[in-house]
């Protein structure tokens, strides 16, 4: 009877074992199952994360083969413009320019069209459109361009000064211009200094990330109609370059005397300073002259812009040296026409010293040189400068229609006015 009750707890005692056998090995296969899903799920999860960065890594890539592709085609244009072989017949295009050090391209085509704008007119626009290849991933970037000049500002340097009850205002204006303009690159500290009493009819733009309550001394002094505020990226003043046929062309010595001149020509310097009489030199036709040297007019000294005489009369000076317009003496644009009578301060033109009273019609680029006004001078036209002081009471009127930029101008190149993105 003991041996079978024992058989009997010895078989009942493996059953049970049995059973805890048979539940641990379901335990551990569902542990491995439940493993190889986690597994599966993190390398899944891995293989995702990988072709995401690959797909971002090359679409980057890609963005950025576009963009050299704009730059690309913009130094072009631009290329074109200041060596004057402009042409619209033949626009810049290119096709799978690989770019060095990685497995990408770009492609590029330019074009230009004419757009009606709102008061009725025909603007040219011209256009980009890049396309650049990393991989699969591929992306587009369209740009609109526009022709900019020199002067878009009305004034333009480092440092500003307008004294007490100086008023800055444009004309030649249209419905569709932009506000007035003075600005700066810097973003010191009284950059800019308003008197009390000054109008700027406009806007004052500073530095890229400088704080327009800190670089405008004085602001809350003067009254600034339109808006203060930091330009996106620095306005570029590049030293301009004298054509090269007046830098081979021989000398024709100094100007010291009255003479009227109709063609163009290089020379030393002028000089009418020292002679006991006034004097004056005439300008009778489409003139651009590369003086190396200085110029000073003296007491009652004029250079005469004569329109009665040619309708076709401007002046373009190229200046190597200094400007000095004595007290009595004069720059008298006849023509009225600002765009008629440009000065362009080469790197080694240090100062500008107006000492005169009047009025003067013209624009000044002379991004090495301190402007200065001494007396009343009555302003018309635009000013790029080093820096450019007014001691006395004078008003600035900007003419607008120096911001219209033509493909043959001096100095014009093309900007990206709107971009996107595809």
């Amino acid at each position: 009877m003991e041996n079978k009750n024992a058989t009997t707890t010895n078989q009942a005692s493996k059953n049970k074992q049995s059973r805890n056998n048979g539940f641990t090995l379901s335990l551990i296969m569902c542990v491995i199952v439940l493993l190889l899903i986690m597994g599966i799920g993190l390398l899944n999860l891995g293989m995702q994360s990988r072709n995401m960065a690959v797909r971002t890594s090359t679409g980057i890539i890609a963005r950025s083969s576009a963009d050299a592709g704009v730059t690309q085609a913009l130094y072009i244009l631009n290329r074109r413009l200041k060596t004057n072989s402009w042409g619209d017949s033949v626009m810049p295009h290119a096709e799978n320019v690989q770019l060095p050090f990685c497995n990408s391209s770009f492609s590029y085509k330019t074009d230009k069209y004419a757009v009606r704008m709102a008061d009725g007119d025909y603007e040219d626009l011209y256009f980009i459109e890049s396309v650049g290849k990393s991989g699969l991933s591929q992306k587009k970037v369209n740009c609109t361009l526009e022709l900019q000049g020199l002067f878009e500002y009305a004034i333009f340097a480092d440092d500003i000064l307008l004294k007490n009850g100086t008023t800055v205002n444009s004309y030649n204006v249209e419905d569709d211009d932009l506000p007035l303009m003075i600005g700066t690159n810097s973003t010191h500290s009284g950059a800019i200094d308003t008197k009390l009493g000054v109008t700027v009819e406009g806007d004052v733009v500073v530095g890229p990330g400088g704080d327009p309550d800190v670089v405008i001394n004085s602001a809350r002094l003067a009254d600034i109609t339109g808006r203060t505020y930091p330009a996106a990226m620095k306005n570029k003043t590049a030293i301009m370059d004298v054509p090269q046929y007046l830098l081979e062309a021989p000398s024709n010595g100094e100007i010291n005397k009255t003479l009227t001149i109709s063609s163009s020509g290089k020379y030393e310097s002028i000089n009418l300073n020292n002679n006991v009489n006034s004097d004056s030199i005439k300008i009778d036709g489409d003139v651009t002259l590369y003086v190396t040297g200085d110029i000073r007019l003296g007491n009652g000294d004029e250079l005469i812009i004569h329109s009665d005489h040619n309708a076709d009369a401007q002046l373009i000076i190229f200046l190597g040296g200094n400007l000095i317009v004595d007290n009595g003496a004069s720059l008298n644009n006849l023509t009225k026409d600002a765009s008629k009578l440009k000065i362009f301060g080469l790197d080694t033109c240090e100062a500008l010293d107006f000492k005169n009273s009047g009025s003067f019609y013209g624009a000044i680029y002379a991004p090495t040189a301190d402007i200065h006004l001494y007396n009343s001078v009555q302003m018309y036209g635009a000013v790029v400068g080093k820096s450019f002081v007014q001691d006395v009471y004078a008003d600035f009127h900007y003419d607008m229609s120096l911001r219209e930029a033509e493909p043959h101008e001096l100095g014009v190149r093309l900007v990206i006015k709107r971009w996107s993105e595809q």
